[in-house]
């Protein structure tokens, strides 16, 4: 059995078309999904739509990521999201879920097990019992999951970082990340699996696409009206591979007003960072570490 397992698309429906279409054409049979399908890019419906459309030609599983997990308690009013850098991401997101959405989303879980060819393997967005919980390979707390395990092998997204650890027999797999890959890659990442003969064996792939269409589609949908500097700081994500967003999240955190758009604008402009489609369409068309 070939199983492709994908994680954190964050509605790049872009970048999630090109691993789809790359791992059809590996021979993929089977589709995980690690959680982590919308916010923070401008695609969600579509990127929904897509998941939907996969599921009902491939055998599929499907977990909830943290992000989803605040689309439901914006749903049952445990949090209440605003227009600016703060939240605009999120309300965003869940405005552009329809009922069909927030009802698939409701009936996920955070983790689970599942039987290939005989194989247990533990699913996770981040960890079997929290869903926000970030551990990646350079992280001394990965080590204390080896011993949790039930089963020999462990997938998990979140930190949006591809790798494979091992440690007494037991394997974590991260996918890394569809749609806002980190560690100094741009190009989506997944990973697929070969089940065999009650072994895994794991190949990575990266796959590259024409990220101007995320990047107009981010100003087109409205998102960087709702967002403002965060939706901004994304598209450094992708143009970049490095964590734009988080940088810009610390600077605004020194002065402890998150909520001050002017702020935000501040912290952006002293990180350098240019706000208009043009600017950075350009940017990124002429290879972008020019800028930085």
């Amino acid at each position: 059995m070939r199983v492709a397992v994908l994680s954190d698309i964050h509605s790049n429906y872009y970048a999630f078309k090109a691993c789809y279409e790359d791992a059809i054409g590996c021979g993929a049979e089977m589709f995980i999904f690690l959680g982590d399908y919308v916010s923070d890019l401008s695609e969600p419906r579509r990127t929904m739509d897509l998941v939907h459309e996969i599921q009902s030609q491939y055998p599929t599983v499907c977990l909830r990521g943290n992000r989803e997990g605040y689309m439901l308690d914006c749903e049952s009013g445990r949090s209440n999201f605003n227009r600016g850098s703060k939240s605009g991401s999120l309300l965003f997101t869940y405005e552009h879920l329809r009922k069909k959405d927030l009802e698939f989303i409701r009936g996920l879980k955070i983790s689970d097990t599942t039987i290939i060819e005989g194989v247990g393997i533990e699913i996770a967005h981040a960890a079997m019992d929290n869903d926000r919980y970030y551990f990646d390979s350079n992280d001394g707390h990965t080590a204390d999951i080896f011993p949790q395990m039930k089963c020999d092998y462990l997938l998990t997204g979140h930190s949006h970082k591809q790798y494979i650890q091992r440690n007494a027999g037991k394997t974590i797999i991260n996918p890394g990340s569809v749609g806002i890959p980190q560690g100094g890659t741009r190009n989506p990442q997944y990973a697929l699996l070969d089940v065999v003969d009650g072994n895994v064996a794991c190949k990575f792939r990266e796959v590259h696409y024409d990220m101007a269409d995320a990047i107009r589609a981010q100003f087109a949908s409205g998102l960087v009206d709702y967002a403002k500097c965060w939706a901004i700081g994304i598209l450094y994500d992708i143009i970049t591979g490095e964590e734009w967003a988080l940088k810009l999240l610390r600077r605004v955190g020194e002065s402890g007003d998150f909520y001050n758009e002017e702020v935000w604008r501040t912290a952006s402009v002293e990180l350098g960072m240019k706000h208009t489609e043009q600017e950075i369409l350009e940017w990124y068309k002429n290879g972008y570490v020019s800028w930085i």
